[in-house]
């Protein structure tokens, strides 16, 4: 049997599909659980409801029940976003 050899070295980084695929991404921090929710009604009013328009990383609800503030990355795929409106959801 041979044994492969493998490049050493700088290694390869995973790939972010999200990332890769979001056409617009930003960090928002989030307050608390009413917080949340009018974050997310805005992005379903002015995105568009669903996972193929916009997500948001990680257990967001979960870490505000453990009485933390979360700051997860939003990815949006829609091209025609205007990424001044990310601010918005900041002053929400």
């Amino acid at each position: 049997m041979n044994k492969q050899t493998t490049k050493t070295g700088a290694k390869e980084q995973p790939v972010n599909l999200k990332e890769q695929n979001a056409a617009h991404s930003f960090r928002v921090t989030v307050r608390d659980r009413d917080h949340f929710y009018k974050m997310v009604n805005w992005l379903n009013a002015n995105v568009g409801k669903g996972q193929d328009k916009w997500t948001m990383e990680g257990r967001v609800l979960k870490t505000l029940k453990a009485g933390k503030t979360v700051s997860p990355k939003v990815y949006i795929f829609k091209q025609d976003f205007d990424p001044a409106s990310s601010l918005y959801l900041s002053l929400l």
